[in-house]
Protein backbone atom coordinates (compact mmCIF):
# COMPACT_ATOMS: atom_id res chain seq x y z
CA UNK A 1 0.00 0.00 0.00
CA UNK A 2 1.27 3.79 -0.82
CA UNK A 3 2.52 5.52 2.51
CA UNK A 4 -0.84 7.88 1.80
CA UNK A 5 -3.51 5.18 1.56
CA UNK A 6 -1.90 3.56 4.83
CA UNK A 7 -2.55 7.02 6.61
CA UNK A 8 -5.58 6.83 5.60
CA UNK A 9 -6.50 3.45 6.60
CA UNK A 10 -4.73 4.05 10.00
CA UNK A 11 -6.53 7.18 10.60
CA UNK A 12 -9.79 5.29 9.92
CA UNK A 13 -8.76 2.25 12.28
CA UNK A 14 -7.93 5.35 15.02
CA UNK A 15 -11.58 6.74 14.49
CA UNK A 16 -13.14 3.10 14.42
CA UNK A 17 -11.40 2.56 17.93
CA UNK A 18 -12.76 6.04 19.57
CA UNK A 19 -16.27 5.54 18.37
CA UNK A 20 -16.05 1.80 19.91
CA UNK A 21 -14.39 3.35 22.84
CA UNK A 22 -17.94 5.94 23.16
CA UNK A 23 -20.32 3.36 22.20
CA UNK A 24 -19.48 0.48 24.38
CA UNK A 25 -18.54 2.10 27.29
CA UNK A 26 -15.10 0.61 27.71
CA UNK A 27 -12.46 2.33 30.06
CA UNK A 28 -10.09 1.61 27.54
CA UNK A 29 -10.29 0.40 23.69
CA UNK A 30 -7.23 -0.47 21.06
CA UNK A 31 -6.52 -2.14 18.31
CA UNK A 32 -4.28 -3.11 15.36
CA UNK A 33 -4.46 -4.15 11.80
CA UNK A 34 -3.65 -7.51 10.99
CA UNK A 35 -0.04 -8.02 9.17
CA UNK A 36 0.88 -11.74 7.86
CA UNK A 37 -1.34 -13.16 10.83
CA UNK A 38 -0.34 -11.14 13.66
CA UNK A 39 -1.02 -7.18 14.13
CA UNK A 40 0.17 -4.08 15.89
CA UNK A 41 -1.22 -1.98 18.11
CA UNK A 42 -1.34 1.44 16.47
CA UNK A 43 -5.05 3.00 17.91
CA UNK A 44 -5.74 3.52 21.48
CA UNK A 45 -8.02 5.13 23.33
CA UNK A 46 -8.09 6.07 27.20
CA UNK A 47 -4.78 4.47 28.06
CA UNK A 48 -2.53 6.40 30.97
CA UNK A 49 0.97 4.77 30.36
CA UNK A 50 0.99 3.84 26.67
CA UNK A 51 2.09 0.04 27.51
CA UNK A 52 -0.22 -1.19 25.27
CA UNK A 53 0.75 0.87 22.12
CA UNK A 54 3.07 -0.33 19.77
CA UNK A 55 2.62 -3.54 21.04
CA UNK A 56 3.12 -6.62 18.62
CA UNK A 57 0.23 -9.01 19.21
CA UNK A 58 0.74 -12.43 17.25
CA UNK A 59 -1.73 -14.49 16.15
CA UNK A 60 -1.53 -17.53 18.33
CA UNK A 61 -0.74 -15.53 21.30
CA UNK A 62 -2.90 -13.49 24.51
CA UNK A 63 -6.69 -12.85 23.49
CA UNK A 64 -6.43 -10.87 20.54
CA UNK A 65 -4.44 -13.32 18.98
CA UNK A 66 -6.85 -16.20 19.21
CA UNK A 67 -9.81 -14.09 18.35
CA UNK A 68 -7.56 -13.40 15.27
CA UNK A 69 -6.71 -17.02 14.83
CA UNK A 70 -10.35 -18.27 15.27
CA UNK A 71 -12.43 -15.07 13.64
CA UNK A 72 -14.33 -14.92 16.57
CA UNK A 73 -14.94 -12.56 19.47
CA UNK A 74 -12.87 -13.81 22.72
CA UNK A 75 -13.70 -12.33 26.13
CA UNK A 76 -11.64 -13.07 29.69
CA UNK A 77 -13.49 -11.21 32.27
CA UNK A 78 -10.10 -11.82 34.86
CA UNK A 79 -7.36 -11.69 32.38
CA UNK A 80 -4.18 -12.42 34.14
CA UNK A 81 -6.05 -15.55 35.62
CA UNK A 82 -7.61 -16.82 32.42
CA UNK A 83 -6.84 -20.40 31.78
CA UNK A 84 -8.43 -20.31 27.97
CA UNK A 85 -4.84 -17.98 26.93
CA UNK A 86 -1.52 -17.47 26.87
CA UNK A 87 0.16 -15.11 28.92
CA UNK A 88 3.00 -13.28 27.19
CA UNK A 89 0.85 -9.54 27.27
CA UNK A 90 0.06 -10.14 31.09
CA UNK A 91 2.59 -6.83 31.95
CA UNK A 92 1.26 -5.01 29.53
CA UNK A 93 -2.29 -5.11 30.95
CA UNK A 94 -1.70 -5.27 34.09
CA UNK A 95 0.32 -1.96 33.42
CA UNK A 96 -2.42 -0.07 32.56
CA UNK A 97 -4.69 -1.35 35.26
CA UNK A 98 -7.19 -3.45 33.40
CA UNK A 99 -9.07 -6.17 34.84
CA UNK A 100 -11.55 -8.06 32.01
CA UNK A 101 -10.77 -7.39 28.10
CA UNK A 102 -12.47 -8.19 25.27
CA UNK A 103 -11.22 -8.96 22.03
CA UNK A 104 -13.22 -8.82 18.39
CA UNK A 105 -11.59 -9.84 15.38
CA UNK A 106 -12.55 -7.48 12.15
CA UNK A 107 -13.42 -10.07 9.02
CA UNK A 108 -13.38 -8.61 5.50
CA UNK A 109 -14.67 -11.13 3.18
CA UNK A 110 -14.16 -13.98 5.85
CA UNK A 111 -10.36 -13.03 6.28
CA UNK A 112 -9.14 -11.09 9.34
CA UNK A 113 -7.79 -7.83 8.89
CA UNK A 114 -8.05 -6.16 12.26
CA UNK A 115 -8.80 -6.62 15.51
CA UNK A 116 -10.63 -4.43 18.48
CA UNK A 117 -9.96 -4.45 22.22
CA UNK A 118 -12.13 -3.53 24.93
CA UNK A 119 -10.76 -3.18 28.33
CA UNK A 120 -12.46 -2.37 31.93
CA UNK A 121 -10.26 -1.71 35.20
CA UNK A 122 -13.27 -2.69 37.33
CA UNK A 123 -14.56 -6.06 37.85
CA UNK A 124 -16.99 -6.96 35.37
CA UNK A 125 -18.30 -5.95 31.68
CA UNK A 126 -19.57 -2.38 30.98
CA UNK A 127 -23.74 -3.74 30.93
CA UNK A 128 -25.17 -6.31 28.52
CA UNK A 129 -25.32 -3.96 25.47
CA UNK A 130 -21.59 -3.59 24.45
CA UNK A 131 -21.23 -6.95 22.26
CA UNK A 132 -23.96 -5.42 20.31
CA UNK A 133 -22.64 -2.34 19.96
CA UNK A 134 -19.05 -3.75 19.19
CA UNK A 135 -20.73 -5.52 16.77
CA UNK A 136 -22.08 -2.02 14.40
CA UNK A 137 -18.82 -0.51 14.55
CA UNK A 138 -16.58 -3.79 13.38
CA UNK A 139 -19.10 -4.51 10.64
CA UNK A 140 -18.68 -0.47 10.03
CA UNK A 141 -14.88 -0.89 10.50
CA UNK A 142 -14.86 -3.49 7.85
CA UNK A 143 -17.34 -2.50 5.17
CA UNK A 144 -14.32 0.87 5.19
CA UNK A 145 -11.45 -1.49 5.39
CA UNK A 146 -12.94 -3.63 2.50
CA UNK A 147 -13.31 -0.26 -0.08
CA UNK A 148 -9.77 1.01 1.04
CA UNK A 149 -8.36 -2.38 0.38
CA UNK A 150 -10.04 -2.69 -2.75
CA UNK A 151 -9.00 1.27 -3.91
CA UNK A 152 -5.53 0.43 -3.29
CA UNK A 153 -5.32 -3.11 -5.10
CA UNK A 154 -6.84 -1.64 -8.24
CA UNK A 155 -4.40 1.23 -8.26
CA UNK A 156 -1.38 -1.29 -7.51
CA UNK A 157 -2.62 -2.99 -10.46
CA UNK A 158 -3.05 -0.17 -12.93
CA UNK A 159 0.68 0.93 -11.45
CA UNK A 160 2.21 -2.95 -12.03
CA UNK A 161 0.14 -2.59 -15.60
CA UNK A 162 1.74 0.98 -15.93
CA UNK A 163 5.47 -0.31 -15.44
CA UNK A 164 4.92 -3.09 -17.80
CA UNK A 165 4.62 -1.11 -20.81
CA UNK A 166 6.78 1.31 -20.16
CA UNK A 167 9.81 -1.54 -19.53
CA UNK A 168 8.56 -3.21 -22.70
CA UNK A 169 9.88 0.16 -24.77
CA UNK A 170 12.67 1.18 -22.56
CA UNK A 171 15.78 2.72 -23.95
CA UNK A 172 19.10 1.95 -22.48
CA UNK A 173 20.81 3.50 -19.39
CA UNK A 174 23.11 5.53 -20.56
CA UNK A 175 20.71 6.79 -23.45
CA UNK A 176 17.95 7.95 -20.38
CA UNK A 177 20.58 9.55 -18.93
CA UNK A 178 21.78 11.57 -22.20
CA UNK A 179 17.73 12.56 -22.23
CA UNK A 180 17.47 13.42 -18.68
CA UNK A 181 20.64 16.12 -18.64
CA UNK A 182 19.47 17.61 -22.06
CA UNK A 183 16.01 18.00 -20.73
CA UNK A 184 17.49 19.64 -17.22
CA UNK A 185 19.71 21.95 -19.61
CA UNK A 186 17.03 22.99 -21.88
CA UNK A 187 14.42 23.29 -18.80
CA UNK A 188 17.09 25.54 -17.71
CA UNK A 189 18.04 27.48 -20.69
CA UNK A 190 14.13 27.86 -21.26
CA UNK A 191 14.08 29.61 -18.11
CA UNK A 192 16.54 32.17 -18.47
CA UNK A 193 15.55 33.34 -22.54
CA UNK A 194 14.03 36.41 -22.61
CA UNK A 195 13.41 36.46 -26.13
CA UNK A 196 9.95 35.24 -27.05
CA UNK A 197 10.90 33.70 -30.45
CA UNK A 198 13.39 31.68 -28.17
CA UNK A 199 11.31 30.52 -25.62
CA UNK A 200 8.93 29.15 -28.22
CA UNK A 201 11.78 27.60 -29.80
CA UNK A 202 13.31 25.82 -26.83
CA UNK A 203 9.40 24.92 -25.47
CA UNK A 204 9.12 23.06 -28.64
CA UNK A 205 12.54 21.20 -28.02
CA UNK A 206 11.34 20.06 -24.40
CA UNK A 207 8.25 19.30 -25.68
CA UNK A 208 9.91 17.04 -27.88
CA UNK A 209 12.02 15.47 -25.29
CA UNK A 210 9.12 14.41 -23.10
CA UNK A 211 7.18 13.21 -25.45
CA UNK A 212 9.83 10.94 -26.89
CA UNK A 213 10.61 9.50 -23.35
CA UNK A 214 7.20 9.33 -22.18
CA UNK A 215 4.65 6.45 -21.92
CA UNK A 216 3.41 4.86 -25.05
CA UNK A 217 -0.37 6.33 -25.64
CA UNK A 218 -1.78 3.44 -23.96
CA UNK A 219 0.60 3.79 -20.55
CA UNK A 220 0.28 7.62 -20.46
CA UNK A 221 -3.95 7.39 -20.17
CA UNK A 222 -3.52 4.40 -17.66
CA UNK A 223 -1.26 6.90 -15.82
CA UNK A 224 -3.09 9.99 -16.15
CA UNK A 225 -6.42 7.52 -15.20
CA UNK A 226 -5.01 6.75 -12.00
CA UNK A 227 -4.20 10.52 -10.75
CA UNK A 228 -4.33 13.66 -13.11
CA UNK A 229 -1.43 15.87 -12.28
CA UNK A 230 -0.69 19.35 -13.43
CA UNK A 231 2.46 21.46 -12.84
CA UNK A 232 4.20 24.62 -13.57
CA UNK A 233 6.76 24.85 -15.71
CA UNK A 234 8.68 26.00 -12.53
CA UNK A 235 7.97 23.33 -11.00
CA UNK A 236 8.87 20.90 -13.74
CA UNK A 237 12.22 22.93 -13.96
CA UNK A 238 12.95 21.99 -10.07
CA UNK A 239 12.10 18.27 -10.60
CA UNK A 240 14.49 18.21 -13.67
CA UNK A 241 17.39 19.59 -11.15
CA UNK A 242 16.89 17.26 -8.48
CA UNK A 243 16.98 14.26 -11.16
CA UNK A 244 20.26 15.04 -11.68
CA UNK A 245 21.40 15.08 -8.15
CA UNK A 246 21.39 18.65 -7.82
CA UNK A 247 21.24 20.59 -3.96
CA UNK A 248 18.62 23.29 -3.75
CA UNK A 249 21.37 25.38 -3.59
CA UNK A 250 22.59 24.19 -6.93
CA UNK A 251 19.09 24.49 -8.20
CA UNK A 252 18.83 28.20 -6.88
CA UNK A 253 21.76 29.27 -9.13
CA UNK A 254 20.75 27.27 -11.87
CA UNK A 255 17.29 28.79 -12.66
CA UNK A 256 18.21 32.35 -10.69
CA UNK A 257 15.98 31.62 -7.67
CA UNK A 258 15.80 31.83 -4.15
CA UNK A 259 16.83 28.51 -2.13
CA UNK A 260 13.90 29.64 -0.29
CA UNK A 261 12.00 29.67 -3.79
CA UNK A 262 13.14 26.24 -4.94
CA UNK A 263 12.14 24.59 -1.74
CA UNK A 264 8.80 26.22 -2.08
CA UNK A 265 8.18 24.87 -6.09
CA UNK A 266 9.53 21.64 -4.94
CA UNK A 267 7.23 21.25 -1.41
CA UNK A 268 4.33 22.31 -4.29
CA UNK A 269 5.61 19.59 -6.99
CA UNK A 270 5.25 17.01 -4.12
CA UNK A 271 2.40 18.11 -3.00
CA UNK A 272 0.67 17.34 -6.66
CA UNK A 273 2.67 14.42 -6.78
CA UNK A 274 1.57 12.82 -3.06
CA UNK A 275 5.58 12.26 -2.78
CA UNK A 276 6.70 12.10 0.96
CA UNK A 277 10.30 12.59 -0.71
CA UNK A 278 12.04 14.52 -3.88
CA UNK A 279 13.10 11.49 -5.07
CA UNK A 280 9.68 10.14 -5.01
CA UNK A 281 8.21 12.93 -6.28
CA UNK A 282 10.82 12.67 -9.61
CA UNK A 283 9.49 9.24 -10.30
CA UNK A 284 6.37 10.03 -10.03
CA UNK A 285 6.38 12.75 -12.61
CA UNK A 286 8.26 10.21 -14.91
CA UNK A 287 5.94 7.80 -14.46
CA UNK A 288 3.10 10.44 -15.63
CA UNK A 289 5.05 11.24 -18.49
CA UNK A 290 5.81 15.15 -17.14
CA UNK A 291 9.57 14.29 -16.72
CA UNK A 292 12.16 12.89 -18.67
Amino acid sequence: MQRAAEDHVQSILSDAVSEFARTTRFAVAFGGLERAGDAIVTAVSGLEHGSLEGLLVRGDRGLGGRALREGRPRIAVNYVRSRQITHEYDAYVVDEGIIGLFAVPVLVDGAARAVLYGGTREPGMPGNGFVRAAGGIVRDLAHELRVEFEVARRLEARRSETESLRSSAQLPAPAIEVLRNVHAGVRGALAEASSPALRGRLSGIERRLTDFSAPSALSSSIAEAARPVRLSPREIDTLAQVALGATNAEIGECLGLTENTVKSYLNAAMTKLDASTRHAAVSRARALGLLV
